[in-house]
C-alpha cells in the first residue's frame, strides 16, 4: 500500500507515526452507552451528483419532499453556507477525498488539455487515512477521478471494496453495459442495444424516454423493454451488500462507505417516475429529475432502516452533499453568470448567480449537513464551510490529529459538537475553474473572470445573487483577494492558467498529441460523441 507516507512540502512523513488523539474519544463518544464510548464511530458520505441547493425540501423544495434526507439533516448539524470545492464534478471529488484546493490539487477540471487526468499515487486519500486508523474502507458509485488502468482506480486509492463507474464519461447513462467490481467488469447483457446516442439527441428541452401508464421505464429498443439493469439500483445492492459484510463479520473494525451516487445527474433518466407520473402538464424532464431525487431519498431511508435494524444507527455518522451547484437537468442551454435560468417549475437552483462550470455561489454552494443523533445535536450553522472540510474531519473522528498532514480543510468537529469556541474557521476559500478564480474570505466572495480582467467584490449572505459589485468601496479587501488567488494557484502542464489565451491552452493540446499524452475517452453505450464535444 502507498498509504505509508505523504508530502509536505518537500518532507515526507509516515502516516503510522501519527498520535492517536485518546482525548477526543471520550466528549465524541460520551453518549450514556457503555458499549459505543470505545467504539469508533462507522462513517458514510453520501455524495450526490449535480444536485441543486434547491433539490431537498429541508432546503426549500416544495414540489415533493425528500422525508428521510429531511430527517438526517433536521436531527444533525445543517450548514447553510457550505460550498463544493469545485464547480463541476471530478475536481469536487479529489479536493473532498484529498482534503486539497483546486489551486494545486492533482485534478483541476473535468477535462485538461490531454483529457481526463487522475489522482495520483503521491496523493493521500482519506480512505488511506481512514484504513490505518483500522476502518473497512468501500467505494460505490460514481468515481470520475481515475480510468480503470491508472493509479488512480479507488481500490489503489484506499478502498478495500469497490464498485461502480470508474471512469467519469461512461457515468453518463443509466443503462450500462457494464460496471466495475474491483479490477474486473461486470457485464450487463441484458442492456445491449439501448439507444444512449438519442437519448441525448435533444432539442428544445424534449424529453426521449418512454414511461409506461404506471410510470415504469419502458426501454423499447431492448429484447426485454423491462429487463434493463438500472445502474443505480446496482449500486445501491452493492451497498447494501458491503453494510451486510460488516455486520456479519467476526472482525467489528469500523467501516467507511463513500457512497458517490450518480443521482440525479443527466441525462435524466429514471426506473420509475413514482408520483411525479401524477403531473403530465409537467415538463417531463423536471418530473424525472424529481423522480431521481427522491430515489436518491429511498434508499438514503433504506440505508438508515437497515443501521437501526442491525444496532449500528447510533455509532454511524452520515453526512451529505452535492458535489457542485445547480444543473438544470443537465439538458438546457446554459450560459455564465445571470443568464442561468432557474428550472420554471422545480425552482431547484437558491437564490444565487452562476450555475455549474462557473467559479460563482451558483456553481459552488450545495447542500451539506451531518447527522449522528446520539451524538451532535440539530443545529442549522451559517459558517461558511467547504468538502474539503470532510478530510481532517474524517481525520479526527477516527481519532487521529487532523492538523498533522497537508490539508486546506479544516476539522468540523468542534462545530458537529457544539464546542464553536474550540472552531478556527477559515481565512478564506479558494475556487477555480479555468482561467475563472474566486475567494470567500468573511462575509466577502471575490470572483474574476480571468487574471486580466477586474475583481468583483460582493457582500454574499445580502446579496446573493451577486448584483451590488462593491469593489470600489473595498480597495484593501480586493487587494487582498488578488494576493490570495495569484498566490493559491500553483502551474500545471496540462490546466488552465488564469493568465493564458486560448492560444496558449491549444498549444498544450498539441504538445500533449505530440508527446503521446493523449488520455483515452471511453463513452456509454457505444456513443461516438457527446452533444458538448461536436463543433458548432
Amino acid at each position: 500500500m502507498k498509504v505509508s507516507k505523504m508530502s509536505i512540502g518537500m518532507k515526507t512523513y509516515s502516516l503510522r507515526g501519527m498520535l492517536p488523539l485518546v482525548s477526543l474519544f471520550t466528549p465524541l463518544f460520551a453518549n450514556g452507552q457503555e458499549a459505543h464510548k470505545t467504539e469508533k464511530p462507522n462513517i458514510i458520505f453520501v455524495l450526490a451528483d449535480d444536485m441543486s441547493y434547491r433539490d431537498l425540501s429541508c432546503y426549500g423544495q416544495q414540489r415533493y419532499s425528500t422525508p428521510h434526507l429531511d430527517s438526517l439533516a433536521m436531527q444533525g448539524v445543517r450548514f447553510s453556507q457550505a460550498y463544493a470545492a469545485a464547480p463541476e464534478s471530478a475536481p469536487s471529488r479529489c479536493c473532498m477525498l484529498t482534503g486539497l484546493h483546486t489551486g494545486h490539487s492533482s485534478v483541476r477540471m473535468n477535462s485538461s488539455a490531454r483529457g481526463q487526468d487522475n489522482i495520483l499515487d503521491s496523493d493521500v486519500t482519506v480512505a488511506e487515512v481512514l484504513k490505518e486508523a483500522g476502518y473497512h474502507t468501500a467505494f460505490v458509485g460514481k468515481w470520475g477521478i481515475g480510468l480503470q488502468g491508472t493509479e488512480g482506480v479507488p481500490y489503489k486509492q484506499g478502498f478495500d471494496y469497490c464498485f461502480g463507474f470508474y471512469d467519469q464519461t461512461e457515468a453518463h447513462t443509466y443503462i450500462p453495459d457494464y460496471l466495475y467490481e474491483n479490477d474486473r467488469k461486470v457485464m450487463y447483457p441484458q442492456n445491449k442495444g439501448f439507444e444512449m446516442a438519442r437519448r441525448y439527441d435533444y432539442k428544445g428541452n424534449k424529453a426521449q424516454n418512454t414511461y409506461d401508464k404506471d410510470g415504469c421505464l419502458y426501454i423499447s429498443e431492448l429484447k426485454d423493454p423491462y429487463g434493463y439493469a438500472y445502474s443505480e439500483n446496482e449500486m445501491e445492492k452493492a451497498a447494501m451488500n458491503f453494510l451486510k459484510r460488516q455486520t456479519e463479520a467476526k472482525d467489528k473494525s469500523p467501516f467507511f462507505l463513500y457512497y458517490a451516487t450518480q443521482l440525479p445527474h443527466g441525462p435524466v433518466i429514471v426506473d420509475e417516475l413514482g408520483e411525479m407520473k401524477d403531473h403530465p402538464e409537467v415538463n417531463q424532464l423536471s418530473r424525472e429529475w424529481a423522480a431521481m431525487v427522491m430515489k436518491l431519498d429511498s434508499f438514503v431511508g433504506k440505508l438508515v432502516a437497515y443501521l437501526k435494524q442491525t444496532g449500528q444507527y447510533e455509532n454511524t455518522i452520515i453526512f451529505f452533499a452535492s458535489d457542485n451547484g445547480y444543473s438544470m437537468c443537465g439538458y438546457t442551454e446554459r450560459g455564465n453568470g445571470p443568464s442561468w435560468p432557474d428550472d420554471p417549475w422545480l425552482r431547484n437552483k437558491g437564490p444565487f448567480r452562476g450555475g455549474k462550470f462557473t467559479a460563482q455561489e451558483g456553481g459552488l454552494r450545495v447542500p451539506f449537513f451531518v447527522s449522528c443523533p446520539s451524538k451532535f445535536k440539530p443545529e442549522v450553522i451559517s459558517t461558511p464551510v467547504w468538502l474539503p472540510d470532510f478530510f481532517p474531519t474524517a481525520a479526527e473522528i477516527a481519532g487521529l490529529d487532523p492538523h498533522a498532514r497537508r490539508t486546506d480543510g479544516i476539522s468540523l468537529l468542534p462545530l458537529l459538537k457544539g464546542e464553536k469556541e474550540n472552531y478556527t474557521g477559515h481565512k478564506y476559500l479558494y475556487f477555480s475553474r479555468g482561467k475563472e478564480q474566486g475567494v470567500r474570505m468573511g462575509a466577502f466572495s471575490a470572483y474574476r473572470a480571468d487574471k486580466n480582467s477586474p475583481v468583483e467584490l460582493y457582500l454574499t449572505e445580502e446579496d446573493t445573487y451577486w448584483e451590488r459589485d462593491l469593489a470600489f468601496n473595498y480597495p484593501e479587501i480586493v487587494k487582498e483577494a488578488i494576493r490570495i488567488m495569484d498566490s493559491s494557484f500553483t502551474p500545471h502542464p496540462w490546466y488552465w492558467t488564469p493568465d493564458e489565451t486560448f492560444a496558449d491552452y491549444q498549444k498544450k493540446v498539441k504538445r500533449a498529441k505530440e508527446t503521446g499524452n493523449i488520455l483515452p475517452v471511453y463513452r456509454p453505450n457505444g456513443i461516438k460523441s457527446f452533444p458538448w464535444e461536436k463543433k458548432k
